[in-house]
């Protein structure tokens, strides 16, 4: 399924990078995380079989990273889950293939944060860049998860939070992490059984942060380590829309209580009834999976649903 380069073990935490058709852009990451960073970090780049023609191994090879290479289109979700699975340090951060780094002790900072307490996630503050790589004036404070139906945006969609009440705290509880610079410890990514379940691309960060609410642990929000993301209007590749709604379905069947499973389905099947007829059927196919993992997260879930929806409704102002 996929081959590995350049295997080099050193240190505690590793970048992990699924990307698709990224260009020139993945040199770049990988070159500011080095320059940054040093040898401090080892770095993990995951090619969910680009097509657009760039030598990335190569770049693998120049700046001593672990290249993986899947023979087919996995996702992101699925390509996370196997760069974990893969990772031989105890910490990792995921990042997505387009950011910038900078000279703000950010690795160390992570790394004495989960030897501290690695039963939580931890976001980095992700600053959009402006087409210059400068970063622009937005202070986005992490997100809270929309679970209104008929709203604006969608539901389960992260959305920015932009107020922060506490100035003066440096590390704060956020509902929902957001804009893919997060760092888990490996144990605890598997404890919580990771994306497991998702299909290619959508709902990983609420996926994420509600299994981690649940089970008991934290999203925390470190405001002082400051990470540029490059948000593009169009991504280098296709999404199946089937595939994002099955994504929603599976969270709600999977996590939520009735009232609020039921609130995800109706809102799925009033937006896009034939997605939603197409990913229902999908999830009665996969029926086995669905049971265990609603089997599973009963048995590990310690907070009470109630609790984390009157906290994400909190923190939307």
């Amino acid at each position: 399924m996929y081959h590995f380069k350049n295997c080099r073990i050193m240190n505690r935490l590793t970048a992990i990078i699924p990307f698709l058709n990224e260009g020139t852009e993945i040199e770049r990451t990988v070159a500011s995380i080095r320059e940054t960073a040093g040898e401090q970090v080892e770095i993990m780049l995951i090619n969910d079989c680009s097509e657009d023609g760039t030598d990335y191994e190569s770049v693998a090879r120049q700046y001593s990273a672990l290249y993986c290479c899947n023979s087919e289109r996995n996702g992101v979700a699925r390509s996370r889950d196997r760069g974990v699975d893969i990772c031989q340090t105890p910490y990792f951060i995921l990042f997505d293939g387009h950011m910038r780094f900078y000279h703000n002790n950010w690795w160390n900072v992570v790394t004495e944060a989960l030897n501290e307490n690695d039963r939580a996630v931890y976001c980095l503050k992700c600053f959009p860049l402006d087409d210059q790589f400068r970063l622009k004036d937005i202070n986005s404070m992490g997100a809270s998860i929309n679970m209104e139906e008929n709203s604006k945006g969608g539901i389960l969609d992260p959305q920015w939070r932009y107020v922060d009440h506490t100035p003066e705290v440096r590390l704060i509880q956020i509902p929902c992490v957001l804009g893919a610079c997060y760092a888990l410890s490996k144990r605890y990514w598997q404890y919580l059984k990771g994306l497991t379940g998702l299909l290619t691309y959508g709902c990983d960060e609420a996926c994420l942060s509600l299994k981690t609410w649940m089970e008991g642990g934290k999203c925390l929000l470190m405001k002082e380590i400051n990470v540029g993301h490059i948000y593009r209007d169009k991504p280098p590749y296709s999404m199946n829309t089937t595939d994002t709604i099955y994504n929603k379905l599976l969270i709600a069947e999977t996590m939520f209580p009735v009232e609020y499973k039921n609130r995800v389905f109706r809102e799925m099947q009033r937006r896009n009834q034939d997605g939603y007829t197409k990913a229902l059927q999908l999830l009665c196919e996969n029926r086995k999976l669905v049971a265990e993992l609603k089997s599973y997260y009963k048995e590990i879930f310690t907070c009470d649903f109630e609790s984390f929806i009157r906290f994400n409704q909190s923190m939307k102002r």
